[in-house]
């Protein structure tokens, strides 16, 4: 018996080291599922709340239209900004649609470059989920961009131009207000169109002049740059009561809780 003890004794020692592992592991989990369940933030907007995650997909968005809409060499340049009162997601033009949908993942090329047709539509989807029928064509974005959409395979090739330079001409939106009306997510942008400007036998860019939009017909004011860069805080401050301005209407979408642009309206 005296043998036995010490094989007897080890058996214990391990038992009591495994159910004290499986007691840490147990609890382990159980922090860090609620370390899991307490990353999903809640913000709070005019006494209702909304996932931090859905303004986050939004500004993404919106992110997107301030690319895709901003290149002066482009048929869509301020596309969405043309309206006159309101543009309804269901009637977006399709080639602006497919446009801001792969605008981001584009890169200057000459050589031929293909897009999967399966993210293109991912993105599409993300932006105006079932507000607007996902429909695959050519996309004609103006003689610098070739972008074709191949039946056969569902994916996109394209050529496109490098970036512009600083100081083309452009939109510059600031969000202004977001509000959230039952499950609907607002936001108030204003919007202006800048031309920049140098000083006569000179190339150095010194101002900006302030328009309503790319027609020009109305100059708003003129601000100089400071640091060689347009102060939009000081445009605000100046002139916010004359820049136009639009509210982005954002829906949910039940079935994958995006928050997908539901409408544009241009208040003034």
């Amino acid at each position: 018996m005296e043998g036995r003890k010490g094989p007897i004794i080890i058996i214990v020692i391990l038992l009591i080291i495994i159910v004290g592992l499986a007691g840490y592991i147990a609890v382990d989990k159980l922090i860090l599922s609620k370390k899991e369940d307490n990353t999903t933030s809640v913000v709070n907007i005019d006494d209702a709340n909304i996932d931090l995650n859905a303004l986050y997909q939004i500004s993404d968005t919106l992110t997107k239209f301030d690319n895709a809409f901003n290149v002066e060499d482009s048929d869509y340049f301020g596309y969405p900004y043309r309206i006159e009162k309101r543009l309804m997601a269901k009637d977006f033009n399709n080639g602006a649609a497919l446009y801001v949908s792969i605008h981001d993942d584009l890169i200057g090329t000459s050589t031929a470059q293909y897009l999967i047709g399966g993210n293109v539509k991912k993105n599409f989807e993300k932006i105006f989920g079932k507000n607007l029928a996902y429909k695959p064509v050519d996309i004609e974005a103006g003689e610098s961009y070739i972008i074709k959409y191949n039946e056969s395979n569902g994916n996109f090739t394209y050529t496109a131009p490098s970036q512009s330079s600083v100081y083309s001409n452009e939109y510059i939106t600031k969000n202004i207000k977001t509000k959230i009306e039952e499950e609907s997510v607002l936001v108030t942008r204003r919007i202006f169109y800048v031309e920049y400007q140098g000083e006569k036998g000179s190339t150095d860019i010194t101002q900006a002049k302030i328009y309503q939009d790319e027609n020009k017909n109305k100059l708003i004011g003129t601000v100089s740059l400071r640091n060689n860069s347009l102060s939009e805080d000081e445009v605000l401050a100046k002139y916010g009561s004359k820049l136009n301005e639009y509210i982005f209407t954002f829906k949910q979408n039940n079935s994958t809780d995006d928050y997908c642009l539901f409408s544009i309206e241009k208040t003034r």
